[in-house]
C-alpha cells in the first residue's frame, strides 16, 4: 500500500497518470523481493536505468521504513 501511495505522488508532481511511474506487477515484485539496493531492485521488472535513476531511492526509501 505505501508504494502504491508513493507511486501516486510521485505521478502526481509529475502531472503523469500513475503506471507510467511503475505498473502494478512492478510494485507487486518489488514488495516481495524487497530491494535493499539500486542494484538490487533493478533486477525487479519494469525497472530499467532512467527509472531507477528517476525513482529508485523514493522506492527504496519506502521498502526500507516498511520493515
Amino acid at each position: 500500500r505505501a508504494l502504491r501511495k508513493r507511486r501516486l505522488d510521485l505521478a502526481k508532481e509529475s502531472g503523469k497518470p500513475a503506471y507510467t511511474v511503475f505498473a502494478d506487477r512492478t510494485l507487486i515484485e518489488l514488495a516481495l523481493a524487497r530491494p535493499a539496493s539500486p542494484e538490487a531492485m533493478s533486477q525487479c521488472h519494469g525497472v530499467g536505468t532512467r527509472k531507477l535513476e528517476r525513482y529508485g531511492e523514493a522506492f527504496l526509501k519506502v521498502i526500507a521504513e516498511a520493515g
